[in-house]
């Protein structure tokens, strides 16, 4: 019995320094690509219509999860133009710097940026290609969800694909201000 749960407890600290690690190598990775830097919009090989199909899938798993199509540059190269964005509602105490959000701003539009700052009024958003601060904060009130999906597809499928599908999901901006 003792050494089952020895077994177990190794087998536990292990899958800790595997995730620490991959979480590491991660960052690492992340840390090579300048952020300052003009990025190309992320794409793969994959159709418009086939990863909205297969965001459709994942949000059938939760009902309150949304999907998002992005248009704008001011998040890549984290993503962009041929991106489709899933995101979950949160609670506002919840937020943390650094996490991607989708809020509505002050002019009605969805934009989709990262979380800089938290004030006694609101989080302060930008864009990663943004000189500036987003002009409103995000509060409460006009918090859409956070970003947990991001699914890139082939550049130029997208306009051809949403007149085959019937209800095309709403546009996230990664807007300039």
């Amino acid at each position: 019995m003792n050494s089952t749960r020895h077994n177990q407890a190794g087998s536990l600290t292990l899958r800790k320094q595997l995730f620490n690690g991959a979480v590491a190598l991660a960052l690492a990775i992340a840390s090579l690509v300048p952020l300052t830097a003009r990025a190309v919009a992320p794409s793969s090989g994959v159709p418009y219509s086939e990863i909205l199909a297969a965001a459709q899938k994942v949000t059938c798993l939760n009902t309150s999860w949304k999907i998002f199509v992005v248009k704008g540059d001011s998040m890549e190269p984290q993503f962009g133009k041929n991106s489709v964005i899933l995101t979950a509602p949160t609670e506002f105490k919840d937020l943390r710097p650094g996490m991607l959000v989708v809020y509505q701003d002050s002019f009605g539009d969805m934009v989709a940026h990262r979380l800089i700052q938290n004030t006694a009024k609101g989080w302060i958003a930008k864009g990663y290609n943004n000189h500036d601060v987003d002009p409103g904060l995000v509060t409460s009130a006009n918090l859409q969800g956070v970003i947990f999906g991001v699914l890139n597809y082939k550049s130029g499928t997208d306009s051809i694909a949403s007149a085959a599908v019937s209800s095309s999901p709403p546009v996230a901006l990664a807007k300039r201000y």
